[in-house]
C-alpha cells in the first residue's frame, strides 16, 4: 500500500513558510491568516513527529528535519508549477466550451458557422480540438465531443445530430462528362467509385437500389472524409458521403447527386458528454445551437 500522506494544505503551507521563513508572508501568498499557516505547520509536525521550524526571537529557521523535508518536496512543487504553466493564460472556464471533434465535421460544418455562432452567443468562447483519437471525456479538459459512428461508448450522454444517411455524390463536370443518360449500372462502370468505409458502403447502396456492382471494377479506397470530399470535388470519382458534410457542396453546385435517393446508414455524427456537463449554461447553449444548425441545414 502507498505511504499515507499528510493533508496537502499542510504540505503547501510548510513549503511557502519554508521559502520565506516568515508565516506572515506565507499567509499573504496563500490568502489565509498567519494563524492558519501556524496551524497547518503544527499539523504537519504532528504527522511526521518532528519539529520543522525553530521559533527564534529574530524570526524562523528550519530544523534539520525541516531542511531535509523542504529539499524533498521543493522539486515536486516546481514540477507542478511547470505542469500548470501552460494553463495560466487561458480565459476563465465559465465562458469557454471546448469541443473535441473530427476534422471532417470541423472543416465542413463548424467553421463556416463560427461567425453566426459568435453573433448569437458573443459571451461564449469556443475552442475546437480536432483529432481522430477518442478523447476520454471523463479525464480530459473537454466539455463535449462531436463524434462519428454508431455511438454506445461507455457511460456518456449521447445524442445523434442527424439521421445516419449517405449522399451519392459526384462532381457536376464528371457527371456531364460521363453522361446522365446512362443507367446507373453503366454509369458506375464508367466512373471510379470512392470507398470510405471498411464495411463497404457501396454494398449497402447496391442492396438498396438493386444495382449490381459486381462487374464494376473501379474502386478507390480513401480512409478520411476530408480527403474523400476533396477527391469528389476534384472530379476523381463518385462517393457515398455523410449528407451533413456535403449539403453545402450540393447547394453551391460543387457536387451533384448521381442518384436521388439517400442511403440509410448505421453511423452518424452525434454529440457526447459526461453526465451533468450540460448543466453548465455554455455547454447547454452550444448543444442547442448545434441542434438548431442541423435543422437549418436541412
Amino acid at each position: 500500500m502507498p505511504t499515507p500522506l499528510p493533508p496537502l494544505n499542510a504540505i503547501r503551507a510548510f513549503e511557502v513558510a519554508a521559502r520565506y521563513l516568515n508565516f506572515s508572508r506565507a499567509a499573504e501568498e496563500l490568502g489565509v491568516t498567519q494563524g492558519a499557516i501556524s496551524k497547518q505547520v503544527i499539523l504537519l509536525e504532528d504527522f511526521i513527529g518532528a519539529k520543522l521550524f525553530e521559533r527564534l526571537p529574530g524570526g524562523l529557521s528550519l530544523t534539520q528535519e525541516g531542511i531535509a523535508l523542504r529539499g524533498s518536496i521543493a522539486p515536486a512543487f516546481e514540477h507542478l508549477g511547470e505542469a500548470f504553466h501552460r494553463y495560466h493564460r487561458r480565459p476563465p472556464r465559465s465562458n469557454v466550451c471546448r469541443i473535441s471533434t473530427l476534422a471532417s465535421f470541423a472543416s465542413h460544418f463548424l467553421v463556416s458557422r463560427l461567425t453566426s455562432f459568435e453573433e448569437t452567443y458573443p459571451n461564449i468562447k469556443l475552442e475546437i480540438l480536432t483529432s481522430d483519437r477518442l478523447v476520454d471525456l471523463s479525464r480530459e479538459e473537454v466539455d463535449l465531443s462531436v463524434r462519428y459512428g454508431p455511438g454506445g461508448k461507455g457511460d456518456l450522454i449521447e445524442s445523434p445530430l442527424v439521421k445516419g444517411a449517405l449522399a451519392p455524390v459526384i462532381s457536376p463536370k464528371l457527371l456531364n462528362d460521363v453522361g446522365k443518360e446512362k443507367d446507373l449500372k453503366k454509369f458506375l462502370t464508367s466512373v471510379r467509385r470512392i470507398q470510405v468505409f471498411s464495411n463497404n458502403e457501396w454494398r449497402k447502396w447496391s442492396e438498396a437500389t438493386g444495382v449490381d456492382l459486381n462487374d464494376a471494377p473501379h474502386v478507390f479506397i480513401i480512409e478520411d472524409f476530408v480527403v474523400a470530399i476533396e477527391a469528389v470535388l476534384a472530379g476523381q470519382g463518385a462517393a457515398l458521403l455523410p449528407e451533413i458534410l456535403v449539403r453545402k457542396h450540393l447547394t453551391n453546385n460543387g457536387m451533384a447527386l448521381f442518384c436521388p435517393d439517400l442511403v440509410d446508414w448505421n453511423q452518424t455524427y452525434y454529440t457526447a458528454h459526461v453526465a451533468g456537463a450540460d448543466r453548465r449554461p455554455v455547454v447547454r447553449d452550444v448543444l442547442e445551437w448545434l441542434r438548431t444548425e442541423v435543422v437549418v441545414l436541412g
